[in-house]
């Protein structure tokens, strides 16, 4: 079977989020007669217990799987992702040259949180302390706010995880060279302008741009910037598959 046409997006949600955090996104693509893989990373959409003993290369394996198969059936393939997603959007954008290009949003770039340090160096401490709670912090939208869906804590144990995976992009970020575009918000709680001039400085891509979003929170695809970001994104793939 000959490969597609059509260009494809493989869309990736936040840590202890849902795929329905990128549906918006997801919409609008599809929308633009673009093909859209929105997956549910493991651990997710099931139960806190189920993320609790997830390491974080089960994550990106998973992800790297759904990318070959729609770099199997199509020419053109981007990822996005969102956060956690955002971390691992970078890891398979070292990984994998042959795609078009990335888009990371609201991507941390290095620990968001001090608090994770100690975590990597007090592994045993969820033990004690198994689960923390988690805020939504920084939202503008109220009405999505509401339909918003994620566990009402995040497990310790993963939080290390992910603290490892942050360390080896900090490491492979380099070996980005394909396009990508480094989306933050303007008023997000949790990742800075720093995270993206980091991500911005590390990697080899010669075509890279930051893009600041004026309007709502950290989980951008959903919140009340989204409109900017779909209109950014439409400007950004016309640029590139003149």
């Amino acid at each position: 079977m000959s490969k597609e046409e059509r260009t494809a997006f493989l869309l990736i949600h936040g840590f202890t989020g849902t795929h329905y955090e990128m549906e918006p996104l997801a919409k609008h693509l599809r929308n633009k007669e673009i093909y859209v893989e929105n997956i549910v990373l493991p651990g997710h959409e099931t139960s806190v217990e189920d993320l609790k003993d997830r390491k974080w290369y089960e994550l990106t394996n998973y992800a790297q799987e759904q990318l070959n198969i729609l770099k199997q059936n199509f020419e053109s393939v981007y990822v996005c992702g969102l956060s956690l997603g955002g971390a691992i959007t970078l890891h398979l954008g070292a990984n994998n040259p042959d795609i078009e290009g990335i888009i990371a949003l609201a991507a941390p770039a290095f620990s968001p949180d001090w608090r994770m340090w100690l975590l990597a160096y007090l592994p045993f401490v969820h033990l004690l302390y198994p689960f923390h709670g988690n805020e939504e912090k920084g939202w503008e939208d109220n009405d999505s706010l509401k339909t918003h869906q994620s566990y009402g804590v995040y497990p310790i144990k993963t939080v290390s995880q992910l603290f490892k995976l942050f360390k080896i992009n900090k490491k492979k970020m380099q070996d980005i060279e394909i396009p990508i575009l480094i989306v933050y918000s303007k008023n997000d709680p949790t990742i800075s302008l720093k995270h993206a001039e980091k991500i911005y400085y590390s990697v080899s891509s010669k075509d890279k741009k930051i893009l600041q979003i004026q309007r709502g929170g950290h989980v951008i695809p959903k919140d009340a910037g989204r409109k900017q970001l779909f209109e950014e994104i439409d400007v950004w793939l016309e640029e590139r598959t003149k």
